[in-house]
């Protein structure tokens, strides 16, 4: 499988650096962040820089495996397999 994340090199490149662009694996998730001291994020679905469509986020996928699936009642629950704390159970997943 593919597992390209990002589109472009000037995308990477801004992730990894001090511009405000994150990347969250476990949801595979691209958001620009907000800047009021939390950690708030508005959630993209295009590469400002060259228009590609990003990866769809598995943030609702996520919650659903960990509360109905795995039974746990918050995100931040002890006892939750460490896979789901980055993007090794979407990886695995689509490897299958």
């Amino acid at each position: 499988m593919n597992r390209k994340i990002f589109c472009c090199n000037s995308l990477e490149e801004h992730v990894c650096s001090n511009v405000s662009i994150r990347y969250i694996p476990k949801f595979r998730e691209f958001g620009i962040v907000i800047d009021d001291g939390g950690s708030a994020m508005q959630v993209i679905s295009f590469c400002p820089w060259c228009g590609a469509k990003l990866p769809n986020s598995l943030r609702d996928k996520w919650f659903d495996i960990v509360f109905d699936d795995l039974g746990f009642d918050a995100p931040d629950s002890p006892g939750i397999p460490s896979e789901m704390h980055s993007d090794e159970w979407w990886i695995t997943a689509n490897d299958q």
